[in-house]
């Protein structure tokens, strides 16, 4: 079973997972740069942990991992004209709802983008369609954990780490919790990720 991105994220690997990454070998996923969690949505049946330093990202997470089917569906629609104070609720569901107002951002919009309000794509951003989509979803994703904290915080498993750290160069400045803190040579040789 393979599920589609709960909500859209800069530098996301939805769809480059299955060209350019193994299925992991062990029950246990971690993804310590969590983002959108696209490597583990492709396989949402084995056990998966994330982890993100960004506190909006492990918000969104936190919600969706508790928020009911009923309260997803029942989410309204943000005006063309207004802001994403109009789903109204907790922060949460406003952050998510956000990343729907454009594509591939890093980080919750408040308005909606020029190509949502020209139509293009118009299932592509929030809407009915994609409430429905999440809230199909929400049972398949109750046993995952999302851990607020950095990749050293994870603990040595024998599970598959999935790896996909901002960019060090230009591109990692877009992420609101950049590159500045990460010891890539420790993330790739000698840290904890060696059990992929």
């Amino acid at each position: 079973m393979t599920l589609r991105p709960f909500f859209c994220f800069y530098g996301g690997k939805w769809r480059d997972t299955p060209r350019h990454y193994p299925a992991p070998r062990y029950d246990h996923i971690i993804e310590p740069f969590a983002g959108s969690a696209g490597y583990s949505l492709r396989y949402p049946d084995r056990q998966v942990t994330l982890y993100d330093l960004d506190p909006v990202i492990v918000g969104v997470w936190s919600y969706l991992l508790r928020v009911s089917v009923a309260e997803i569906l029942a989410l309204p629609d943000v005006p063309m004209d207004g802001t994403v104070e109009a789903v109204g609720g907790c922060q949460e569901a406003r952050w998510l709802a956000g990343f729907w107002l454009n594509k591939g951002v890093s980080g919750p919009r408040s308005a909606p983008s020029a190509w949502m309000k020209q139509g293009h794509r118009p299932g592509a951003f929030w809407g009915p369609r994609v409430r429905q989509t999440i809230a199909s979803q929400l049972e398949a994703i109750r046993h995952w954990k999302i851990v607020p904290g950095a990749y050293q915080d994870a603990p040595p498993l024998n599970a598959p780490w999935f790896v996909s750290p901002p960019d060090p160069g230009a591109a990692g400045q877009h992420y609101r919790c950049g590159s500045k803190t990460i010891d890539y040579q420790h993330l790739g040789g000698a840290g904890p990720g060696r059990g992929r």
